[in-house]
């Protein structure tokens, strides 16, 4: 019986598919769960580490004549397929056809077979029973391309044992695969869930203090927006809490809409707000605060009996700057807040500090 049915080569052959797979998913899920449809260098890095898993797995071959051969090569390539996407699938057959005979009759086998899975576009409907289809057209497409083309020296039982083989091991690796990606997108909505209010559907206050000490830790300048809804008290005691509650809801929604991908947005407590802008210009900061203000302003809600609420919300701005502590720098945010509240409300008043805004680029220069 050839070597390839060896333990110690199956044994083998299953740990580096997995190891590799699990480990480099595993990674590119720092940030988010890894997916098909995720940052391109991310697929694209999946593809080419799935690639060299490939490499290695190729070296045990199973000769079916002079010019074709089977072995473990096409498990990491349909697996970073289906997990993937084609982008992953594309990256780990072009280093594999590279690294690996360039223009060779087993190349150019495997690569139909992989135009086939990405014409099907299987990562989009990745289900077990797809899964289980597409592993055994997989299987007949070989027999049948190089029993057609060129014939094989081998037995058929040895063939159907090595197919079996091969099976087996993408059904482990793909499980164990399916089960790590169920687990870290379990983890990533728990800590969702941690880190966001229910009410307004942005970050609490433990995610703010978390990103303010990031700030001070790493000396980084930035925005600092707080954000306090105008006579709130009085929208409670005159249509009730729940009617308060959508106010808040309200508001949590203008400030997703509103702020740009590198700000960061939550609520601070009670029915204030606070916004961490990427920017530190004075310019900059300040057309986000009135932008705030005004979409705040112009948002309405119609009540159970048809009319209208409306809300205003005075906003405090300050800096933070490399050298300052953080908590001096809300101080100057709540300070500016309390001389909006005092001149009328519904405005924005800047801190003192914005002048020192040049003094913001230190950190940008570390």
């Amino acid at each position: 019986m050839p070597d390839f049915t060896s333990l110690g080569k199956l044994y083998a052959d299953v740990c580096v598919t997995y190891a590799t797979l699990s480990v480099s998913y595993f990674i590119l899920s720092r940030s988010e769960p890894f997916s098909s449809n995720g940052d391109i260098w991310k697929r694209i890095a999946f593809g080419l580490i799935a690639g060299v898993a490939a490499l290695f797995l190729s070296q045990d071959r199973l000769m079916l004549n002079d010019n074709v051969y089977y072995s473990f090569e096409m498990l990491p390539m349909i697996l970073v397929t289906f997990f993937g996407g084609w982008l992953s699938g594309l990256s780990c057959y072009v280093l594999l056809f590279v690294l690996n005979g360039g223009y060779s009759i087993n190349n150019l086998l495997i690569g139909c077979i992989m135009l086939g899975l990405f014409l099907f576009r299987v990562w989009r409907q990745r289900r077990h029973r797809v899964f289980y289809i597409t592993l055994l057209l997989v299987g007949l497409a070989r027999i049948a391309l190089v029993s057609s083309l060129y014939g094989m020296v081998v037995p058929w039982a040895t063939l159907v044992l090595y197919q079996l083989l091969a099976a087996g091991c993408m059904i482990l690796c793909y499980h164990a695969l399916n089960f790590k990606e169920i687990y870290m997108k379990k983890v990533f909505a728990i800590r969702v869930k941690a880190a966001t209010d229910p009410l307004t559907q942005i970050s609490n206050r433990a995610s703010l203090d978390y990103r303010l000490s990031i700030q001070q830790t790493h000396r980084q300048s930035c925005g600092l927006i707080i954000i306090d809804i105008d006579n709130f008290k009085r929208v409670n005691d005159t249509h009730g809490h729940l009617i308060g509650d959508r106010v808040l809801s309200d508001v949590g929604r203008v400030l997703r809409n509103v702020t740009r991908s590198k700000d960061f947005a939550g609520r601070y407590g009670g029915e204030e707000f606070l916004v961490i802008t990427g920017a530190y210009e004075p310019e900059a900061v300040m057309a986000i605060a009135e932008r705030l203000r005004q979409e705040i302003e112009q948002s309405q809600m119609i009540l159970e009996d048809g009319s209208e609420l409306k809300v205003t919300a005075s906003v405090g701005v300050s800096l933070y700057l490399p050298g300052m502590q953080i908590r001096k720098a809300i101080k100057l945010a709540d300070e500016a807040l309390y001389k909006a509240k005092h001149q009328g409300k519904n405005q924005v008043v800047a801190s003192s500090i914005l002048q020192f805004a040049r003094l913001g680029d230190r950190g940008r220069k570390r």
